[in-house]
C-alpha cells in the first residue's frame, strides 16, 4: 500500500492537548466519512491514536507543538489524496484555531 505522511506544527501545544483533543475528537472525524468498518486504539502512554480501516492504516504521534500521521492507504483511496488532506485541513483549522497548508 503506498505510504501518507503528513506533520503539522501547532504552536502553544503541549503533547498532552494534542492527544487529549485527538484522541477524544478522531472517532467522530472518521465517522463523517465512507470508511466502511474501522478501528480505533489509543496509547495515552505514548500519546498516539491508531486508526485502522479496509482502504488505510495510520497513527497520529502527538508530541510538543507537533501532530505527525504516519500511514498507508489502499490502491482505493489513493485517487482520493487531495480530498483526504482537505478534510483533514479543515479539521486542523477548526479544531486548532490555526491556517494549515499540505
Amino acid at each position: 500500500m503506498p505510504s501518507y505522511s503528513r506533520t503539522v506544527h501547532i504552536p502553544g501545544k503541549t503533547s498532552q492537548e494534542l492527544y487529549d483533543t485527538v484522541s477524544a475528537e478522531i472517532g467522530r472525524l472518521i465517522s463523517k466519512y465512507s470508511l466502511g468498518n474501522y478501528g480505533i486504539t489509543r496509547n495515552p502512554e505514548k500519546k498516539e491514536v491508531s486508526l485502522k480501516s479496509s482502504i488505510f492504516s495510520a497513527t497520529l504521534f502527538c508530541d510538543e507543538g507537533v501532530l505527525r500521521l504516519d500511514g498507508q492507504l489502499s490502491f482505493m483511496a489513493v485517487p482520493f489524496r487531495t480530498k483526504i488532506d482537505e478534510g483533514i485541513n479543515r479539521w486542523l483549522e477548526k479544531t486548532f484555531n490555526i491556517s494549515v497548508r499540505s
